[in-house]
C-alpha cells in the first residue's frame, strides 16, 4: 500500500470558497436581473432630451441645442457612479410633483433606450429620470426613475453631483445645493 507524500488540505477550502463566491454572484444576478450588479455604475446615461423645469418655466434641450453636449457630459459624469447599493425609500407624491412643476428646479431626462443601473437593487428599465436640483429632495443627490410618463417609488443616489451642478450654474441656474455631494 502506497501512502500519498503530501496531504492536500488547502485545495478543498479554495474550492469551497470559489463555490460560495459563485453562488453569491448568481443569487444576486437572479435577485437584480443584472449580470453587472457588482460594478456600482450606470450605463446608457446619454439622454436624447433634457427638460429643465425652473419654477414653472420649462426649457427643452435636445441635440443641436448649444447646452446639450456640456449638460449631457455632466449628467454622464454625475450619473456614472452611484452612492447606494439599494434603492432609497422615497417616492414622488402628487403634491411633490406639483411643487416640481411650480416651485422647484428639476431636470427631467428622457432616453431612447433604458438606463442600466449596475447595482444590487432591482431598478427596472427606466427610460426617464428626474433629478431635483432645488426644492424637495434636492439635498440628497436623488435620481428618480420612471417610464412611460410614470415615476416609480425608490431612488438611486449620485455619488458626485458636482459636475452637473457646475454646468447648471454656468447656464445660469442657481440651486441651494450647488457643488454639494452627499
Amino acid at each position: 500500500m502506497k501512502h500519498p507524500g503530501k496531504i492536500r488540505v488547502v485545495e478543498p477550502f479554495i474550492a469551497l470558497g470559489l463555490f460560495v463566491i459563485v453562488v453569491f454572484y448568481f443569487i444576486n444576478v437572479l435577485n437584480t436581473g443584472n449580470w453587472g450588479w457588482f460594478r456600482a455604475e450606470t450605463v446608457h446615461v446619454r439622454p436624447s432630451r433634457i427638460v429643465i423645469i425652473d419654477h414653472g418655466q420649462k426649457t427643452i434641450i435636445s441635440q443641436g441645442h448649444p447646452d446639450f453636449i456640456p449638460l449631457s457630459d455632466a449628467l454622464e459624469s454625475s450619473l456614472s457612479k452611484l452612492n447606494n447599493t439599494d434603492l432609497v425609500n422615497v417616492g414622488l407624491s402628487e403634491q411633490t410633483l406639483a411643487d416640481y412643476d411650480d416651485n422647484s428646479l428639476v431636470l427631467e431626462l428622457y432616453f431612447d433606450k433604458p438606463v442600466v443601473f449596475n447595482t444590487m437593487a432591482r431598478t427596472g428599465e427606466p427610460t426617464q429620470l428626474l433629478i431635483p436640483i432645488d426644492g424637495r429632495h434636492s439635498n440628497g443627490n436623488y435620481v428618480f426613475r420612471g417610464a412611460q410618463g410614470e415615476w416609480w417609488y425608490g431612488a438611486v443616489r449620485m455619488a458626485d453631483s458636482a459636475p452637473l451642478m457646475s454646468v447648471l450654474q454656468n447656464m445660469g441656474y442657481q440651486a441651494a445645493t450647488v457643488g454639494q455631494s452627499s
